[in-house]
Protein backbone atom coordinates (compact mmCIF):
# COMPACT_ATOMS: atom_id res chain seq x y z
CA UNK A 1 0.00 0.00 0.00
CA UNK A 2 1.46 3.36 -1.01
CA UNK A 3 -0.34 6.29 0.57
CA UNK A 4 -0.78 9.50 -1.38
CA UNK A 5 -1.86 12.04 1.16
CA UNK A 6 -5.07 13.90 0.48
CA UNK A 7 -6.65 16.79 2.31
CA UNK A 8 -8.73 14.84 4.79
CA UNK A 9 -9.81 11.27 5.27
CA UNK A 10 -13.35 10.40 4.25
CA UNK A 11 -15.65 9.99 7.24
CA UNK A 12 -17.44 6.92 5.82
CA UNK A 13 -15.50 4.14 7.53
CA UNK A 14 -15.85 2.04 10.63
CA UNK A 15 -13.02 1.54 13.10
CA UNK A 16 -11.81 -2.04 13.44
CA UNK A 17 -12.45 -3.67 16.83
CA UNK A 18 -9.79 -2.91 19.46
CA UNK A 19 -7.89 -0.56 17.12
CA UNK A 20 -7.07 2.05 19.75
CA UNK A 21 -6.00 -0.55 22.31
CA UNK A 22 -3.52 -2.24 19.96
CA UNK A 23 -2.06 1.01 18.69
CA UNK A 24 -1.61 2.53 22.14
CA UNK A 25 0.11 -0.61 23.33
CA UNK A 26 2.77 -0.37 20.59
CA UNK A 27 3.48 3.28 21.42
CA UNK A 28 3.67 2.42 25.11
CA UNK A 29 6.11 -0.43 24.40
CA UNK A 30 8.31 1.96 22.42
CA UNK A 31 8.20 4.52 25.21
CA UNK A 32 9.08 1.90 27.84
CA UNK A 33 12.00 0.66 25.69
CA UNK A 34 13.18 4.28 25.29
CA UNK A 35 13.15 4.75 29.06
CA UNK A 36 15.01 1.44 29.50
CA UNK A 37 17.64 2.48 26.95
CA UNK A 38 18.43 5.65 28.88
CA UNK A 39 16.40 7.83 26.52
CA UNK A 40 18.52 6.68 23.61
CA UNK A 41 17.50 5.33 20.18
CA UNK A 42 15.25 2.29 20.59
CA UNK A 43 16.06 -0.82 18.55
CA UNK A 44 13.31 -3.28 17.71
CA UNK A 45 11.07 -0.76 15.99
CA UNK A 46 13.41 -0.21 13.02
CA UNK A 47 10.97 -0.93 10.19
CA UNK A 48 8.34 1.49 11.48
CA UNK A 49 10.64 4.10 12.93
CA UNK A 50 11.91 7.48 11.76
CA UNK A 51 14.84 9.42 13.20
CA UNK A 52 14.66 13.18 12.70
CA UNK A 53 17.78 15.34 13.13
CA UNK A 54 17.40 18.96 14.26
CA UNK A 55 13.71 18.60 15.18
CA UNK A 56 13.18 22.28 15.96
CA UNK A 57 14.97 23.48 12.83
CA UNK A 58 15.54 21.75 9.51
CA UNK A 59 13.81 18.51 10.63
CA UNK A 60 15.92 16.29 8.39
CA UNK A 61 14.94 12.63 8.04
CA UNK A 62 18.11 10.86 9.15
CA UNK A 63 16.79 7.29 9.24
CA UNK A 64 13.53 5.90 7.82
CA UNK A 65 12.36 2.33 8.31
CA UNK A 66 11.53 0.26 5.23
CA UNK A 67 7.84 -0.12 6.16
CA UNK A 68 7.50 3.67 6.44
CA UNK A 69 9.22 4.12 3.07
CA UNK A 70 7.06 1.45 1.41
CA UNK A 71 3.81 2.83 2.81
CA UNK A 72 4.35 6.58 2.83
CA UNK A 73 7.24 7.25 0.43
CA UNK A 74 9.44 8.97 3.03
CA UNK A 75 13.19 8.45 2.61
CA UNK A 76 16.29 9.43 4.55
CA UNK A 77 17.84 12.72 3.50
CA UNK A 78 14.57 14.60 2.99
CA UNK A 79 13.44 17.45 5.18
CA UNK A 80 9.96 17.36 6.68
CA UNK A 81 8.28 20.21 4.83
CA UNK A 82 4.59 20.06 5.73
CA UNK A 83 3.71 19.10 2.14
CA UNK A 84 0.92 16.75 3.21
CA UNK A 85 -1.00 15.70 6.35
CA UNK A 86 1.61 13.12 7.40
CA UNK A 87 4.65 15.40 7.20
CA UNK A 88 2.62 18.18 8.83
CA UNK A 89 1.82 15.87 11.75
CA UNK A 90 5.46 14.75 12.04
CA UNK A 91 6.67 18.39 11.94
CA UNK A 92 4.19 19.35 14.65
CA UNK A 93 5.45 16.50 16.86
CA UNK A 94 9.06 17.58 16.29
CA UNK A 95 8.20 21.22 17.07
CA UNK A 96 6.58 20.20 20.36
CA UNK A 97 9.50 17.93 21.28
CA UNK A 98 11.92 20.84 20.63
CA UNK A 99 9.90 22.98 23.06
CA UNK A 100 9.43 20.28 25.69
CA UNK A 101 11.65 17.20 25.38
CA UNK A 102 9.24 14.52 26.60
CA UNK A 103 7.51 11.60 24.89
CA UNK A 104 4.63 12.78 22.73
CA UNK A 105 1.82 10.50 21.56
CA UNK A 106 -0.12 11.61 18.46
CA UNK A 107 -2.61 10.30 15.92
CA UNK A 108 -3.89 11.20 12.48
CA UNK A 109 -6.12 9.87 9.72
CA UNK A 110 -4.91 10.04 6.13
CA UNK A 111 -6.86 9.58 2.90
CA UNK A 112 -5.57 7.23 0.23
CA UNK A 113 -6.27 6.94 -3.49
CA UNK A 114 -7.73 3.44 -3.02
CA UNK A 115 -10.80 4.81 -1.18
CA UNK A 116 -9.31 3.86 2.12
CA UNK A 117 -8.25 5.64 5.25
CA UNK A 118 -5.00 5.10 7.07
CA UNK A 119 -5.34 5.42 10.83
CA UNK A 120 -1.93 6.41 12.14
CA UNK A 121 -0.63 6.56 15.69
CA UNK A 122 2.83 7.40 16.80
CA UNK A 123 5.06 8.35 19.65
CA UNK A 124 7.86 10.89 19.30
CA UNK A 125 10.76 10.20 21.62
CA UNK A 126 13.45 12.86 22.21
CA UNK A 127 16.88 11.27 22.07
CA UNK A 128 19.62 12.09 24.59
CA UNK A 129 21.38 15.29 23.57
CA UNK A 130 18.19 16.89 22.30
CA UNK A 131 19.32 17.14 18.68
CA UNK A 132 17.33 14.14 17.39
CA UNK A 133 13.90 12.56 17.76
CA UNK A 134 12.90 8.97 17.12
CA UNK A 135 9.31 8.59 15.95
CA UNK A 136 7.76 5.13 16.13
CA UNK A 137 4.68 4.77 13.94
CA UNK A 138 1.95 2.19 13.62
CA UNK A 139 -0.94 2.30 11.19
CA UNK A 140 -3.90 0.42 9.86
CA UNK A 141 -5.60 0.75 6.52
CA UNK A 142 -9.38 0.85 6.76
CA UNK A 143 -11.62 0.66 3.73
CA UNK A 144 -14.46 3.13 3.58
CA UNK A 145 -18.00 1.89 2.95
CA UNK A 146 -17.84 2.44 -0.81
CA UNK A 147 -14.56 0.55 -1.16
CA UNK A 148 -15.85 -2.25 1.09
CA UNK A 149 -18.99 -2.64 -1.05
CA UNK A 150 -16.84 -2.71 -4.22
CA UNK A 151 -14.52 -5.33 -2.69
CA UNK A 152 -17.48 -7.50 -1.68
CA UNK A 153 -19.02 -7.25 -5.18
CA UNK A 154 -15.69 -8.19 -6.79
CA UNK A 155 -15.25 -11.12 -4.41
CA UNK A 156 -18.76 -12.47 -5.03
CA UNK A 157 -18.26 -12.13 -8.82
CA UNK A 158 -14.91 -13.98 -8.65
CA UNK A 159 -16.47 -16.68 -6.48
CA UNK A 160 -19.29 -17.16 -8.99
CA UNK A 161 -16.78 -17.48 -11.86
CA UNK A 162 -14.72 -20.06 -10.00
CA UNK A 163 -17.79 -22.11 -9.07
CA UNK A 164 -20.22 -21.68 -11.99
CA UNK A 165 -22.19 -24.89 -11.25
CA UNK A 166 -22.83 -24.07 -7.59
CA UNK A 167 -25.99 -22.29 -6.48
CA UNK A 168 -25.38 -18.57 -5.95
CA UNK A 169 -24.86 -17.52 -2.34
CA UNK A 170 -23.83 -14.46 -0.38
CA UNK A 171 -20.69 -15.12 1.72
CA UNK A 172 -21.38 -11.86 3.57
CA UNK A 173 -24.84 -12.77 4.82
CA UNK A 174 -25.40 -11.18 8.27
CA UNK A 175 -25.83 -14.51 10.10
CA UNK A 176 -22.21 -15.68 9.61
CA UNK A 177 -23.28 -18.78 7.65
CA UNK A 178 -23.35 -18.55 3.89
CA UNK A 179 -26.78 -19.35 2.53
CA UNK A 180 -27.99 -19.92 -1.04
CA UNK A 181 -29.55 -16.82 -2.57
CA UNK A 182 -33.01 -17.04 -4.07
Amino acid sequence: MRVAMGDRAEAGFDLPPNFALVERRRASLAEAAWEGAGRAWVPGFDSSSITVADPGGSALLERVGFAVTDSFGLVAGLALDRRDPLTTELCAACDLIALRPAPLHFGASLATPESACVLLRGVALPLAGGDRVQIVLSWREVLNRTATARLRRDFVAALRQSRPDSPPFDPFAPDSGAKPRT
